[in-house]
């Protein structure tokens, strides 16, 4: 690991943006070198100026986090912002967040509902389980419900995730499709999202 530090730091200080990330990086988790929230924040930020995604969440999870430097949701859902306008799909998964809980820009649901959608499109396991969730019922003037489409997003959310969740019932988006069990839309169109055809009550792809 020092070897690569060393290597890391000469790149980095020649201005590679890549470099100073996987520097910052090292510095944040203690890979090589001390652990130092502030030398790996610093870094990060160098990277970001630059324009480097990576590095934009990575600092804005700094700020989230307050690790390294003043705890900031308006300075994270900047750098996130600056990351989706790039076409990152976690930028836009995690600005959609911050317009859904008002984190660092004014709550907007509408806004929210619209980079969730991007990062969807990109296929972001974590944009499915946001948006089909909302899409299930919608949001009153603001985002129209749609159960097809919400239903069809949580099962591709479902079979994302089964590894990690297997068996055990904890797989969020199969909560939110149990408690729609009895509503034929839905049920229709997650089986068409995870290719099932026995409807959610005898899914066992699912586990439901």
């Amino acid at each position: 690991h020092g070897e690569t530090v060393r290597l890391l730091h000469l790149a980095a200080d020649q201005g590679h943006a890549e470099a100073q990330l996987a520097l910052g990086k090292c510095y944040s988790e203690g890979k090589g070198v001390g652990q130092n929230d502030d030398e790996g924040a610093r870094w990060f930020r160098l990277a970001a100026d630059k324009g480097h995604a990576g590095a934009q969440l990575a600092l804005a999870k700094a700020y989230h986090d307050g690790k390294g430097v003043a705890q900031s949701d308006e300075e994270a859902a900047s750098l996130w912002r600056l990351a989706a306008d790039q076409g990152n799909m976690d930028g836009q998964c995690f600005l959609g967040w911050c317009y859904a809980e008002g984190r660092g820009v004014p709550k907007n649901d509408r806004e929210s509902a619209r980079w969730r959608r991007l990062a969807a499109d990109q296929g972001h396991a974590p944009a499915y389980l946001a948006l089909g969730a909302v899409l299930i019922e919608g949001i009153p003037d603001a985002v129209p419900a749609d159960p097809c489409k919400g239903a069809n997003l949580l099962a591709l959310y479902a079979q994302t995730e089964i590894g990690e969740f297997g068996a055990s019932g904890l797989n969020p988006a199969l909560e939110v499709l149990r408690s729609h069990a009895d509503n034929r839309d839905v049920v229709a169109s997650c089986c068409i999202g995870c290719g099932a055809t026995r409807g959610l009550k005898q899914c066992t792809r699912c586990h439901v």
